[in-house]
């Protein structure tokens, strides 16, 4: 397989992740509103007595950011952006997805992007501690966003803790009554919530990564096909000139021949 061959085939790959990432990352969107939804209810709920300790661990503790890059190159700026941002965080604990990012000294976390997908269950018992034990006074992700094909931006964004209070919308609720402790199931709820907050960044970051990709590939062939021409061009022109030369050649090969006669 030639080089023009594999360009197209990681062209054709990365158009397929991207949709398949931004299907995935539109999934867990509606899926994390159906849990804030939810917690809405709770919150309003007349019956419950909820602490709101719960939901505010001490400002006095570090935070923790999750840094996403990817595990392979040729997506132009992805993971130096993200990069940047962690050369100068001297501050937060850190969890480090991918194989292209540096992890510093007061890495927590390091794993690969293929680890990331098989072993998340490891990422989650972060977020377990984040919530249940206060552990840090904020969870924090730094990804580059996808918007769309044209639009990807490189993004810090708070996730913990959720801004959770009662919403004075006008919006009635029917009260209900629980067996469980109404604290636990905030709580798990919050999980859930800071959960999908990750699937739905590492699948934009995916989709971003692979919009890079494409458009890598895509100048590429361009590039390759430009170079193509231009070789097909001076074969032409140097299988002109011999033409010419052999006809010149043989002008002069006939002249000189009626010259002796």
């Amino acid at each position: 397989m030639n080089i023009k061959a594999v360009v197209k085939v990681m062209n054709f790959h990365a158009l397929l992740r991207v949709e398949n990432s931004r299907k995935q990352a539109d999934l867990y969107q509606t899926m994390a509103e159906e849990l804030d939804n939810m917690m809405e209810i709770i919150m309003n709920n007349r019956n419950f007595q909820l602490d709101k300790r719960i939901t505010l661990p001490s400002p006095d503790l570090p935070v923790l950011r999750i840094y996403m890059g990817s595990d392979l190159g040729f997506c132009g700026s992805v993971n130096s952006s993200v990069s940047s941002v962690l050369s100068r965080d001297d501050r937060s604990e850190k969890i480090v997805i991918g194989k292209k990012l540096p992890h510093p000294t007061d890495t927590v976390l390091y794993m690969t992007r293929e680890q990331y997908e098989t072993e998340f269950e490891t990422v989650r018992a972060y977020l377990d501690a984040a919530v249940r034990e206060k552990r840090w006074s904020a969870v924090e992700l730094v990804y580059n966003h996808f918007y769309n094909l044209s639009d990807i931006r490189q993004e810090v964004k708070r996730i913990y803790p959720l801004p959770l209070q009662k919403k004075t919308t006008g919006r009635e609720w029917d009260d209900f009554i629980t067996e469980d402790d109404a604290g636990d199931l905030l709580e798990d709820m919050l999980l859930s919530c800071l959960i999908y907050e990750v699937r739905i960044a590492a699948a934009s970051a995916y989709a971003s990564e692979n919009t890079m990709r494409q458009n890598a590939t895509t100048e590429s062939l361009k590039k390759l096909d430009e170079r193509e021409a231009e070789e097909l061009r001076l074969q032409r022109k140097e299988h002109t000139q011999k033409a010419f030369r052999k006809t010149i050649d043989s002008f002069v090969k006939q002249k000189s021949l009626r010259g002796h006669q």
